[in-house]
């Protein structure tokens, strides 16, 4: 085997990320032996399993505690099976208790750690790992503090003896995977020392600025890889397998330098890959069990489109992220896609990972769908954008639309305008009622705490999601952050904010204070989100507990394609607008 391509714990425990899929058939297309191994869905059941719970009976802490685990291993075998069965996503109540007792055996996995750390199905954290990097090589070597060690050693180690890859390579998709991702690679390097690691992933591209800060004596890869991964990882082969060129051919590559540090190989720009050159993703036949995922049908992640067509939001670093602009596949070859995908996996639903989707693109695809009879429920993150009108949304929910997940962010005109957001509430407002008459599922996602933004214009955006209750399914809200590469990162002073000294290590957010004397305090935020919160739950049934696990995250894609009807309900009585100050 040439290379064995991983996705560490904690991860997605719904779908397996795209990229592994996408850079398996890459690669194997030029003639290399590649598999995948999405080692996070096996992390999560091994250790979310019966037999693992009753073994931390004794370590948990009092009796109280004792009992839940008792009952939590007792019941997480159907709690799984649950989130697998059909019709699952419209049964609310028994969505509920199934999340419940997967989130109650987080409570038992962290009360095993007596406080050293905190874990579960979406997270692994240990206080203090990420404050220096010092801190980090310690807690990845201490047994105490990482209980990812002995699972590597026991589940991981074997695999590798026995597959003997020439190289493994380590995707970092969420920040949760990053400490598990150095545990693995730091045990790796010890057993197969002639073994070549490299790693990448979207996570490392969000954080690029932090890289050749990384001592190559905690991260022991002989290559980290940013950007989109395709042509690097190929010369990186051709160096490492075949013993061509060498890793100053590599465009964005940075390996081990004399300083102990990483450092640019090249000083060559990554190369934006053209779309129309890739081969058809592979999912089964990479090496994924995609029955071991918690959703009733598996939600294929095909990625038809990278970067942003808009690119132009003050406080986003999608475009700068993927180092390219915005590219979509061909109409012809994404229906090839999909046909290969559905045969291949007995699946219809496809959850297309993009950053952004024209409308255009998504009507010429539909179209092609509906003439070559290929019959798929499908849903995508999209731009509100004026050009989603009647005739173009009622089209592509003929042709399997069930979900679109808006980017809203504010619905005030006058946020919109300093985010440089290219939509006004009332057309968001037609567009999300037109998707609703035609039975497509919409999500809001919105941004609280932006810095120019006073409270009284947060209470619009309360107003507006009030106001179109009827019309919007799912909602979640996120505090402000600058993030490195954005506008506002860049020019902070044009928006009244002044970066501060970052502290800690891998902080895909800048620290930053702000000088606007209408802005909201960071410190409020939390406060007046949850107060918002309280108040839209009358609306938004599921707002809380549910959603933050299931409808808006896992689940939120199944819900959709349950194909209800168009809703006719009406608004309930007003709500009262959030009044928590700042």
């Amino acid at each position: 085997m040439d290379l064995l391509l991983v996705s560490p714990p904690v991860a997605n425990f719904g779908q397996c990320s795209s990229g592994i899929s996408v850079l398996n058939a890459y690669l194997r297309a030029r003639g290399y032996d590649v598999h995948a191994w999405d080692l996070a869905i096996e992390a999560f059941h091994a250790f979310h399993s019966q037999s693992h719970l009753e073994t931390l009976l004794d370590g948990v802490g009092d009796a109280e505690l004792v009992a839940l685990a008792r009952k939590t291993a007792a019941e997480i075998g159907a709690a799984k099976q649950a989130l697998r069965t059909p019709g699952i996503e419209l049964d609310h109540e028994r969505m509920r208790a199934a999340f419940r007792t997967i989130g109650d055996a987080g409570k038992v996995l962290t009360a095993a750690g007596r406080g050293k750390f905190t874990h579960d199905f979406r997270n692994f954290s240990v206080p203090k790992a990420f404050a220096s990097w010092g801190a980090m090589g310690l807690v990845v070597d201490d047994r105490e503090l990482n209980p990812y060690l002995a699972f590597f050693e026991e589940h991981a180690i074997p695999r590798l003896r026995r597959d003997a890859p020439k190289v493994l390579g380590i995707s970092i998709t969420y920040f949760s995977q990053v400490l598990p991702a150095i545990t693995l690679a730091r045990l790796v390097r010890r057993a197969f020392p002639e073994m070549k690691i490299f790693v990448g992933g979207a996570y490392l591209t969000s954080v690029d600025h932090e890289i050749e800060h990384i001592p190559a004596s905690v991260l022991p890869a002989d290559a980290i890889v940013l950007h989109d991964g395709e042509i690097p990882l190929e010369r990186l082969l051709a160096w490492a397998v075949r013993g061509e060129g060498t890793l100053a051919d590599v465009p964005g590559c940075h390996a081990p330098a004399a300083n102990g540090r990483f450092a640019l190989t090249s000083s060559d720009a990554v190369p934006q890959i053209d779309l129309a050159s890739l081969p058809i993703p592979m999912w089964t036949s990479a090496g994924l069990d995609l029955g071991a995922y918690l959703v009733p049908k598996y939600p294929i992640p095909l990625p038809l489109s990278r970067g942003c067509y808009w690119g132009r939001c003050v406080y986003c670093n999608i475009s700068s992220q993927t180092s390219a602009s915005y590219r979509v596949r061909p109409v012809e070859m994404a229906v090839a896609d999909i046909k290969a995908a559905m045969q291949e996996t007995g699946s219809n639903w496809f959850d297309f990972p993009v950053d952004s989707f024209r409308p255009r693109e998504l009507l010429e695809l539909c179209r092609a769908l509906k003439r070559d009879a290929v019959d798929i429920e499908w849903g995508a993150e999209v731009i509100l954008d004026r050009n989603f009108r009647d005739e173009l949304l009622k089209e592509i929910a003929e042709g399997g639309c069930r979900c679109l997940r808006f980017g809203l962010e504010s619905a005030s005109a006058e946020t919109l305008k300093e985010m440089n957001k290219p939509i006004r509430p009332a057309e968001a407002m037609q567009i999300f009622r037109s998707c609703k008459k035609y039975g497509i599922q919409t999500a809001a996602m919105l941004i609280a705490g932006f810095p120019t933004e006073p409270q009284a214009r947060l209470h619009e955006t309360f107003d507006f999601l009030v106001e179109a209750a009827d019309a919007i399914d799912f909602v979640t809200i996120h505090q402000f952050s600058v993030v490195p590469g954005s506008v506002m990162a860049q020019r902070p002073g044009d928006f009244g904010l002044h970066l501060l000294p970052v502290e800690g290590i891998l902080r895909s957010n800048l620290p930053f204070a702000s000088s606007n004397p209408v802005g909201m305090r960071n410190s409020d935020l939390p406060r007046v989100i949850d107060t918002m919160l309280e108040g839209l739950q009358e609306y938004y049934p599921d707002l809380g507990e549910l959603w933050k696990v299931a409808i808006g995250g896992w689940m939120t894609f199944p819900a959709c394609c349950a194909k209800r009807a168009p809703s006719t309900s009406s608004l309930g009585p007003t709500a009262t607008s959030p009044t928590a100050s700042a």
